[in-house]
């Protein structure tokens, strides 16, 4: 299989326009599936496809069989379009008003002990805003530390100090 991708790859980089449809033919599922995960929107997932195939019809001549696998460097450029993609997408905003607080506080707290909640709270509201908004981000809505730099458009480094910091404080304040 891999050798036929890599074929089509270098008959796309000739400008065949046959290939290319036979390739997205190939490729466009798997790559849409990491665009969806990667996104998490259909609708942005789908223009994000476009990029990436319209980015690997200009970047095919780059393409070097003998330096590696076919659909893997397909798959390393579509992860730089979405990276670069949501590295523009401006954050979503967290007023983090008080019944959002309490929605957050009730879902890190599930399984805990119920009376942490209030503590919890305050906790959250001594972080300084970039921590706050990282353990948000991350365990409310899921967010890895790389979907996190990308968002915050800051160096992975910096996300997880920024998360292993915030975990110090509301423990330290927690204990307290």
């Amino acid at each position: 299989m891999n050798g036929e991708l890599a074929t089509t790859l270098e008959k796309v980089a000739g400008g065949d326009r046959v290939a290319f449809r036979s390739l997205y033919l190939a490729v466009g599922p798997r790559l849409f599936s990491i665009c969806k995960r990667l996104m998490r929107d259909h609708a942005s997932a789908e223009d994000a496809l476009q990029d990436v195939m319209v980015r690997i019809w200009e970047k095919s001549p780059l393409f070097d069989r003998t330096r590696g696998d076919a659909m893997a460097w397909m798959v390393a450029l579509a992860r730089s379009v979405i990276f670069n993609r949501l590295a523009r997408k401006p954050a979503p905003a967290l007023s983090l008003s008080e019944p959002e607080v309490a929605g957050i506080v009730g879902r890190l707290s599930a399984g805990g002990d119920p009376s942490l909640a209030p503590d919890l709270r305050r906790c959250l509201g001594g972080l300084n805003d970039q921590h706050r908004r990282c353990i948000v981000m991350a365990y409310h809505y899921g967010l890895s530390y790389e979907e996190l730099s990308a968002l915050s458009a800051v160096p992975l480094g910096t996300v997880k100090t920024w998360i292993h910091r915030a975990i110090g404080q509301l423990q330290a304040c927690l204990n307290q």
